[in-house]
C-alpha cells in the first residue's frame, strides 16, 4: 500500500456493512476532510455539470437513453478527479465515491453501459481514477449481521422487507460488482470485517494506516 502520500480514500461495501457508522467515527479529525460527490442541486456546481455533461454526451452520444441521474453521475465521474486534486493537504475520505458510482452504473444502470461501445469510456474512467484514488476501504460483515442490520435500522432499503434469500442474493450481486470495479482500478484495498470489529476499532486501525492515530 502507498504510504506518506495518501490523499483520497473511499469507504465502500455492501448495505449494512457499517460505512456510514465508520464515516461518522472519523468525523472531527483535523487531518481528515470528509466529502461526498458534487451535488447537482447546488447552483454553484452548475458550470461543473454543464461542462462535464456536454463532454459525456459527446463521448457517449451513440448510447442514448441515459436518465438525468445517470448523466449527472457520469459527469461526476468524468470531472471530479480535477476537483479532488485541488483539495487541501488533508486526506479526503469519500463516503460515496467513484467505486460506488461506477458499481451502480455498470451493474444497475442502462444495458447500453454494459456494451462494447461503452468499453473505452470505462477504461478511460478506470485509468483516471487509478491516478486519483489512493486507497479503498472495504467493509463487509457476516450475511446474518448484514441481514439483521438492514431490517432493523430506520434507513430505507430496496430489500429491507424482502425474504432472506432474495436479500442475500442482492448482497452477493453487489459484492461481485464491487470486486469487478475494484479489479479494474488497481488501487490498494484495506479490508475490515465489521462483524468482528466495532466502528471505533476500524477507525483507529484505519487512522494508523493513514499515519495519524491521534
Amino acid at each position: 500500500m502507498k504510504t506518506g502520500n495518501l490523499r483520497v480514500v473511499e469507504i465502500v461495501g455492501p448495505a449494512g456493512a457499517g460505512k456510514s457508522t465508520l464515516y461518522q467515527a472519523l468525523c472531527g479529525r483535523d487531518s481528515l476532510h470528509l466529502d461526498n460527490f458534487p451535488d447537482v442541486r447546488r447552483l454553484a456546481n452548475l458550470p461543473f455539470f454543464l461542462w462535464n455533461g456536454a463532454r459525456v454526451i459527446g463521448s457517449l452520444r451513440r448510447l442514448g437513453g441515459l436518465s438525468r441521474r445517470e448523466l449527472a453521475w457520469m459527469s461526476i465521474l468524468r470531472g471530479w478527479p480535477a476537483l479532488l486534486q485541488k483539495a487541501d493537504s488533508r486526506v479526503t475520505v469519500l463516503d460515496q465515491g467513484p467505486v460506488y458510482l461506477m458499481t451502480e452504473l455498470r451493474e444497475f444502470g442502462p444495458a447500453s453501459l454494459r456494451t462494447s461501445t461503452a468499453d473505452a469510456w470505462w477504461r478511460n474512467l478506470s485509468a483516471r481514477w487509478s491516478q486519483t484514488l489512493d486507497l479503498i476501504v472495504w467493509l463487509d460483515a457476516d450475511d446474518a449481521d448484514l441481514l439483521e442490520r438492514i431490517r432493523t435500522r430506520e434507513k430505507a432499503h430496496i430489500v429491507k422487507d424482502a425474504p432472506a434469500k432474495e436479500t442475500l442474493s442482492f448482497l452477493n450481486r453487489y459484492r461481485a460488482a464491487y470486486e469487478r470495479v475494484m479489479a479494474d482500478l488497481h488501487v490498494p484495498i484495506l479490508r475490515f470485517d465489521s462483524s468482528r470489529m466495532t466502528a471505533a476499532q476500524i477507525a483507529e486501525n484505519l487512522l494508523r494506516d493513514l499515519g495519524d492515530a491521534h
